[in-house]
């Protein structure tokens, strides 16, 4: 069995993985990596790991997060250093693609065979990744996630509180509290959606399906009707898929 890592802004995604599919799946925060790693080394053992595999957008977590992968496991093989990934790639300079946005685009591509794809990923930001019907990936979008939205606008505006977006059925709120929860979940709604309908108008006449991945996905996605799936571990797919696809 396989130990594959996603090394993201605010968190690592873990899965178990063997050649055909994912058996066991978590996130643990970088925060709470010092309370939480043992994780790590319990799953492994559980699932009798024998590999390690990773993708990074954050090669300086990698020396944290050593102290908590078994001793008895070979070193860390990274997609993109030490095998590539197995897509076409449009990018201007592909070298600016993070990894986990390609990871997104091979695992679209297989879910959606015969069309292009959006993925958005909800996560520290929102990523907007299209792959063409021929499995390309052709770019995108990046903005500012929810959370970073609202962090800022109480850094920026001291005397509003802290929140976390969430949906309120009402839109005249009464509070300063869910006034803003409601706001920052409304605004990144109807960012998404302009976005998605963006895209789709520029892809025409190619059909196109969309689909969600993140931490924020099953959050915001029941009020985005252009979502047509969620899918929680669609980057550790990408790297089942181009793990298996090195040669």
């Amino acid at each position: 069995m396989i130990l594959g890592l996603l090394l993201g802004n605010s968190s690592l995604r873990y899965g178990v993985f063997d050649a055909r599919a994912i058996h066991a799946s978590g996130r643990i925060a970088w925060p709470e990596l010092c309370r939480r790693g043992g994780e790590l080394r319990q799953v492994a053992r559980e699932h009798g790991v024998r590999q390690l595999v990773g993708a990074s957008v954050r090669d300086d977590f990698l020396p944290g997060l050593i102290p908590w992968i078994p001793e008895d496991l070979p070193p860390i093989t990274l997609a993109r250093r030490d095998f590539p990934l197995p897509v076409e790639n449009r990018y201007e300079k592909p070298e600016e693609v993070g990894t986990d946005r390609l990871l997104n685009a091979i695992a679209a591509r297989e879910r959606t065979p015969g069309s292009a794809s959006v993925t958005v990923d909800f996560g520290t930001a929102i990523s907007l990744t299209v792959v063409s019907v021929e499995g390309a990936f052709l770019g995108g979008l990046i903005a500012a996630g929810p959370d970073v939205l609202a962090s800022s606008l109480q850094a920026s505006t001291p005397r509003l509180p802290a929140a976390e977006p969430r949906r309120h059925e009402r839109f005249i709120q009464r509070s300063s509290q869910t006034a803003l929860e409601s706001g920052v979940y409304w605004q990144v709604v109807a960012g998404v959606k302009a976005m998605i309908q963006g895209i789709q108008g520029e892809l025409r006449p190619s059909p196109c399906r969309v689909l969600a991945t993140g931490g924020g996905a099953e959050v915001f996605a029941p009020a985005i009707g252009e979502i047509e799936e969620v899918v929680p571990n669609l980057s550790l797919e990408g790297l089942l898929i181009a793990w298996r696809a090195r040669g």
